[in-house]
């Protein structure tokens, strides 16, 4: 069975990436959104947090969290860190939610490791100097 994602940031970016996959892909219900309002801190985006997590129970899932450091982050680190199931990537962006919608990677570690790829390979510099980013006309 392939892991859950889980989608965490600071306001609504979670979601909204969550959308614009959505626009793309079309319906996607393997994923679930923690989003951090600014009255959460701490405590409220932990409780958001676990829900997400006692509806998984023992299901691995990835959690892709929006900055390294952050409140979501620190949350997912100091309750799932430990956790064999869950694994932690920051830098959410679009590109990750799109390829955890195609990939069959059933491994937890290893759909981790390609949603990293992708998301990294997403950025990109576009500009004179970039021999990658050929237009045809």
């Amino acid at each position: 069975m392939k892991p859950k994602l889980i989608l965490m940031s600071h306001g609504k970016m979670a979601y909204e990436t969550l959308q614009s996959a959505q626009m793309i892909t079309g319906e996607l219900n393997d994923i679930y959104v923690v989003s951090m309002d600014a009255e959460d801190g701490l405590d409220g985006t932990r409780a958001k947090y676990n829900k997400v997590l006692e509806e998984l129970g023992d299901t691995p899932a990835v959690v892709a969290v929006d900055l390294f450091g952050g409140t979501p982050f620190n949350v997912a680190s100091m309750t799932s860190l430990n956790d064999a199931t869950k694994k932690i990537i920051t830098g959410l962006n679009l590109a990750m939610v799109i390829e955890y919608s195609v990939s069959t990677i059933e491994d937890v570690s290893a759909l981790a490791n390609q949603l990293l790829d992708t998301g990294r390979m997403a950025v990109q510099t576009v500009g004179d100097d970039d021999d990658d980013c050929e237009i045809d006309e």
